[in-house]
């Protein structure tokens, strides 16, 4: 009788653990992005002075523009449209009405992949390939837009605000062709 009491408590004590390790996995629901799949420099560079510009055309081509996207919330509520369009020197992005927790070291990624679920039903985005664009995300809510360069290193179908010290995402943007844009 003693021990069948000890191993009601033993099971007691890991489905008490089981319990506590699934909130908390729960909990947690981000996406990660590894460091290092970041390049070090995410403006590509040219040298050569004889090698001729990019036509505006062809640099609105090489970054699939004009696309837009509206944030899907991740690791907090966040809600707004990004828009991608062509330049005559690259690209902007704008982000439209966005409002997320506030946090003075957010940035704006752009990744390869798509947003999808995982395993335990959570949004994210599951291609490693992304870019750090160089900006931090301005406090507060309202409309922001940053210049990008001339070709993207990957395709680009997802954008989003991430903070990069605990790489929790706070929401991300799927991307679609926008003939609104121009």
């Amino acid at each position: 009788m003693f021990a069948q009491a000890k191993w009601q408590d033993i099971a007691q004590l890991i489905g008490r653990i089981l319990t506590a390790a699934a909130v908390a996995l729960t909990a947690a629901g981000c996406t990660y992005v590894a460091p290092e799949a970041q390049p070090d420099n995410p403006t590509p560079t040219v040298s050569g002075a004889s090698t001729p510009g990019p036509t505006p055309s062809s640099v609105a081509a090489s970054w699939g523009a004009p696309l837009s996207g509206r944030f899907i919330s991740q690791g907090t509520r966040t809600v707004g449209v990004v828009r991608i369009a062509g330049t005559s020197t690259g690209a902007t992005l704008t982000l439209e009405n966005v409002s997320t927790t506030p946090n003075p070291d957010l940035k704006v990624i752009l990744n390869e992949g798509a947003l999808s679920k995982d395993t335990s039903g959570d949004m994210v985005v599951q291609d490693p390939k992304s870019m750090d664009i160089g900006v931090q995300l301005k406090p507060g809510p309202g409309s922001q837009s940053f210049e990008l360069p001339p070709s993207p290193p990957f395709t680009i179908r997802s954008v989003t605000i991430m903070d990069p010290r605990t790489h929790i995402a706070y929401g991300t943007a799927e991307l679609t062709p926008d003939p609104t844009i121009r």
